[in-house]
């Protein structure tokens, strides 16, 4: 009687294992865009913070605001 498998059972076998891999294939695509987006905000962030240091430098060697007041705002940029 044929029911659309081998009678051996490697069609059914195949099926399954072929599934695994396909899982497995797309289970390694997603992490890889999940770890390049959480990557990419990292360098972003970092860029942030450096792009507000030297403009915090610049304000300080300008006179604008004092040492004091430099080193606060220095501590809470670092702490981010």
């Amino acid at each position: 009687m044929m029911n659309g498998f081998n009678c051996d059972g490697m069609g059914l076998s195949m099926m399954f294992g072929g599934g695994i891999f396909m899982l497995l294939f797309w289970g390694l695509i997603i992490a890889l865009v999940v770890y390049l987006v959480r990557n990419s905000s990292r360098k972003n962030s970092s860029n942030n913070t450096d792009k507000a240091v030297d403009l915090l430098r610049q304000r300080y060697a300008q006179g604008e605001i004092s040492s004091e007041e430099y080193s606060e705002r220095l501590n809470r940029l670092m702490d981010q």
